[in-house]
């Protein structure tokens, strides 16, 4: 009977233990998808701007080649 209780305390913590690694794990996961969100909102506004900016320079090409 004391090998069977040992086996579940020890059981218990190994369990105590890894639930502890796994929000540690899943806290370091949020972070880095957070910070991929914002990278790719600001590659997007970014992209967003070159388009704008060329759609601006196609306008003055335009303009320029009818004069």
């Amino acid at each position: 009977m004391k090998t069977v209780l040992k086996i579940f305390v020890f059981l218990f913590v190994f369990g105590l233990v890894s639930c502890r690694d796994t929000e540690k794990e899943s806290e370091e996961t949020k972070a880095i998808v957070e910070q991929i969100e914002s990278i790719e909102n600001e590659a997007e506004k970014v992209s967003e701007e070159i388009e704008s900016n060329a759609n601006e320079l196609e306008k003055s090409l335009i303009e320029l080649d009818s004069i």
